[in-house]
């Protein structure tokens, strides 16, 4: 069980530092831990992914406001560190 804790927070570590590093983070392939990494909650994170999942790809980052539990404060928090592109 600590060990697989280590490794989740190692894992979450190395993602922050890639998002850190200057590259956005595309919204239509975000895993949750880079998600998470990014600031949004875990919980936040799933309802991306669950709404990417149902109603598509990702037109517009401002899309982001139409997820549940997504708030105009945590979009503030990533808006410039992610992206729809490819």
């Amino acid at each position: 069980m600590l060990l697989r804790r280590l490794y989740s927070a190692v894992l979450v570590l190395l993602l922050a530092a890639q998002v850190v590093g200057g590259e956005k983070l595309n919204l239509n392939t975000a895993t949750k831990e880079q998600l998470v990494a990014l600031g949004l909650s875990e919980s936040q994170a799933l309802q991306v992914i669950g709404h990417r999942e149902k109603s598509g790809a990702f037109l517009q980052v401002e899309e982001l406001l139409a997820v549940q539990q997504m708030n105009k404060q945590s979009f503030e928090k990533i808006r410039d560190r992610v992206t729809v592109d490819e």
